[in-house]
């Protein structure tokens, strides 16, 4: 009786006690933990924290006392701190850097739709390396950008800002192209709030295009939880004379390309991502702005008319 009675009882793990709710480009996620140090959040996170809905992603930590290389080769690397490998349905996330050591200091598991993850820090790569933010940059940008690839929006390289006059105005570019500029240009001239100055989430909310401030900021360090819908997109190019030029759709649509975030190891997610591009151009036209940094920058846009 009594080894009959022992075989149908099943450990049952204690509860995870310790959560935080962060929002991020309207999607909402909950990091939870058996403590509070597996929940704690980088400064540059702070400001998203929101418990104010239903978690669309939700991530579980935990702690191993060693995380081992891969025996496998990667699907993908991002030659810099993540590798990609897949198992079954799950994409696996080894995060390195020397700075930690030779095996990977944090990994990231996560089911195909990316709603569910677990994250698993490495104790012997973390022993010097305190406090410890388990959701720290790049994990928090490669869930938000693998979720939304499903076709709910896109993370583009760009400066977003509200001004209260004008409203949203959103300006793509490539690293140099003049965002941190027009940034600044727009701050000394109009104080508008700056909800990105190097990245920012588009999303499509009933026809209409919204843009959504994110934690990973440019040289100017702006970054805000805010949002705002915009009317046009605007890619940035310096030149010797400020022109603005309307472009065809299907240039419009390698433009957003070039200067969008999509995940790259994802035929299907990369298909959804163009489909979303072509979406966006249904909703508001994009311009080529050729521009010289000074205050008739600012002018020309506000001036502008369709």
């Amino acid at each position: 009786m009594l080894a009959e009675a022992a075989s149908t009882i099943e450990f049952v793990r204690p509860p995870r006690v310790h959560s935080t709710c962060i929002r991020i480009g309207d999607v909402s996620f909950t990091l939870t933990g058996f403590s509070s140090d597996d929940t704690r959040i980088s400064r540059e996170l702070e400001p998203f924290q929101d418990c104010g809905q239903l978690p669309e992603i939700e991530i579980q930590v935990e702690w191993a006392d060693r995380l081992l290389s891969q025996p496998v080769k990667p699907v993908f690397d991002s030659g810099a701190l993540w590798t990609l490998f897949r198992e079954g349905s799950e994409f696996v996330f080894d995060f390195t850097s020397p700075a930690f050591g030779a095996t990977p200091y944090k990994r990231l598991r996560a089911i195909s739709d990316f709603r569910n993850a677990r994250l698993t820090l490495s104790r012997e790569a973390m022993r010097n390396h305190y406090p410890v933010f388990p959701l720290e940059y790049p994990a928090d940008e490669l869930l938000i950008t693998n979720y939304l690839s499903s076709g709910l929006g896109v993370e583009v390289h760009g400066c977003g800002l509200v001004d209260s006059a004008t409203g949203g105005h959103l300006f793509l570019g490539h690293s140099g192209a003049g965002k941190s500029t027009t940034t600044m240009l727009w701050k000394s001239l109009r104080d508008p709030q700056i909800l990105s100055d190097d990245r920012i989430i588009l999303r499509l909310h009933h026809g209409e295009l919204w843009m959504y401030g994110t934690p990973w900021h440019g040289e100017a360090a702006f970054a805000l939880p805010g949002s705002a819908p915009i009317r046009r997109i605007f890619i940035l190019e310096h030149g010797d004379q400020h022109k603005i030029t309307p472009l065809t759709p299907s240039r419009a649509v390698g433009e957003l390309f070039a200067r969008c975030f999509p995940p790259f190891h994802n035929a299907r997610a990369l298909e959804r991502t163009v489909e979303f591009l072509e979406c966006i151009l249904d909703a508001v036209p994009v311009y080529q702005f050729q521009f010289v940094p000074n205050a008739a920058a600012v002018n020309a846009i506000i001036g502008f008319h369709d």
